[in-house]
């Protein structure tokens, strides 16, 4: 039954079935048209006006929900598509403008038997609209077709690009109004002035009225009908132009959105896979440390001792690797606590250099350390400044040339804190700084260097978590660290 019902005739039918009470009311409502219809129908099609309403109302109602109950198809043809792509507003535009063309039309032509046709395809052109709005709703397509809807959801008018817009659609729009206004329904209004007395309708009167007030108009001001036709057509094409434009940034707007949710997706099952697989390691390497802090107390000599001390050097590492990994996955995603406090940066950095005075003694490093008279502070995390710092130095003990000097430097830039760090790199730097600080560069380029890769990864994390930038400079073998906080 529902098969029947859905079908291609039913609809059909259902349709031929509407406009026979459209033709009754007309006849009910105008002796004009009673004229007119009557060469055609003789005294059929005369149910009188409130029947007739009520027919049309079930007619059209059951041809509404045959549409709304058809199933889609599966596949759907290239053409059909191409046409569901299509911009919902411009169609009722359309649909608005050729009717409104063609009643006005029908009305000017009553004596002919075009009017017949012209009323029927009109009626056609307006059912089929509102049959397509039902059909994209049941198919949820409505909203997706609707692009400027879209749009200025996206970009609100009272933003630079959606005002722009809106005053580009609003013009056309207005355009669009003022040329079917003149030259759509004025020709309706142009009757001779019995027919409307005849008809018995007052509104002609009125519109005689206004026909004849934008006639006068118009023509003092010396419009031209090319030109006017010319801005007319003008005003369609730009306003084509523009919602296809508006459909193609939508697209790459759409685009956008899903490459980054892919990309934050697979940041979030990184991160998550790194932590997992660090706390599942921490038990056994704690048991593995533990064993071999028992193995050192032993008596042992020779190669045993050997084996325990590249097991106890080996163990150390991977410990630290897995704190850099979980630092690191909680750095990279944001997901790590800032509390933000005044601090004296000539101290902080005091305190962590002072931590590696045996390491840069072993590798005859030098530290210079500038700093103006005046304390400077910064608003930061002490915490993850701490980090950073340690980061930072302990990088340059691995990396630094032996026997070279290594330049810290504090200052103010227009009232902004700044903290550098230079150093002579032992070998030339052929990569660029936003390299250095992708993960896992060191361990990609050297895996047998002590470095894991993830010191410069994680200071510039933590620096931009506390608000700052972080910038990494290189020339030749000159490597250079500087930390704007904000």
């Amino acid at each position: 039954m529902n098969k029947v019902f859905c079908s291609p005739i039913t609809k059909f039918i259902l349709f031929l079935a509407g406009y026979v009470p459209v033709v009754s009311a007309l006849r009910a409502m105008s002796h004009t048209f009673d004229v007119l219809l009557g060469n055609f129908f003789g005294t059929w099609l005369r149910f009188g006006l409130f029947p007739s309403v009520l027919f049309f109302a079930l007619c059209f109602g059951l041809l509404l929900l045959s549409v709304a109950l058809t199933k889609r198809p599966p596949k759907e043809e290239m053409i059909f598509r191409i046409w569901r792509e299509l911009d919902f507003s411009l169609l009722v535009i359309f649909t608005l403008s050729v009717v409104l063309y063609l009643l006005p039309t029908a009305f000017v032509n009553w004596a002919e038997g075009s009017s017949f046709f012209l009323l029927i395809l009109a009626y056609m052109i307006t059912v089929f609209t509102i049959t397509e709005l039902v059909a994209r709703l049941r198919d949820r397509d409505l909203l997706r077709t609707l692009y400027w809807v879209r749009f200025f959801r996206l970009h609100p008018i009272w933003r630079p690009l959606g005002f722009l817009f809106a005053l580009l659609l609003l013009g056309n729009l207005l355009i669009l109004f003022v040329q079917i206004i003149t030259f759509v329904l004025m020709p309706a209004f142009s009757m001779p002035y019995d027919m409307m007395r005849f008809s018995g309708r007052a509104p002609f009167s009125l519109a005689l009225f206004f026909f004849r007030f934008t006639e006068t108009a118009t023509g003092s001001a010396g419009f031209s009908l090319d030109i006017t036709n010319l801005l007319f057509y003008f005003s369609v094409i730009t306003l084509i132009a523009l919602t296809y434009f508006v459909a193609a940034q939508l697209n790459l707007s759409k685009r956008y959105d899903e490459a980054n949710e892919e990309k934050i997706q697979a940041e979030r099952f990184k991160s998550e896979l790194i932590t997992n697989v660090s706390h599942d390691i921490r038990t056994p390497l704690t048991s593995i440390i533990n064993y071999v802090g028992i193995l050192k107390n032993q008596p042992l000599d020779g190669i045993s001792a050997e084996y325990v001390t590249v097991l106890d050097k080996k163990s150390a590492r991977l410990k630290t690797l897995i704190e850099d990994l979980m630092e690191a996955s909680k750095a990279g995603t944001g997901n790590v606590r800032v509390m933000l406090e005044k601090v004296n940066l000539s101290e902080l950095v005091g305190q962590v250099a002072g931590e590696f005075d045996d390491q840069f003694a072993e590798q005859g490093l030098t530290l210079v350390l500038r700093e103006p008279d005046d304390p400077v502070f910064a608003y930061v995390d002490s915490r993850h400044l701490w980090r950073t710092l340690e980061n930072l130095f302990s990088n340059t003990a691995k990396y630094a040339l032996p026997g070279t000097r290594v330049f810290a430097e504090i200052s103010l830039q227009e009232d902004t804190p700044v903290f550098s760090l230079k150093n002579t790199s032992a070998s030339p730097i052929d990569l660029s700084g936003d390299v250095l600080t992708e993960q896992f560069i060191r361990g990609d380029r050297a895996r047998d260097s002590e470095g894991s890769g993830l010191g410069l990864y994680i200071a510039k994390s933590l620096v931009e978590l506390m608000g700052g930038e972080f910038t990494i400079r290189t020339s030749g073998d000159l490597f250079e660290v500087e930390i704007l906080f904000a």
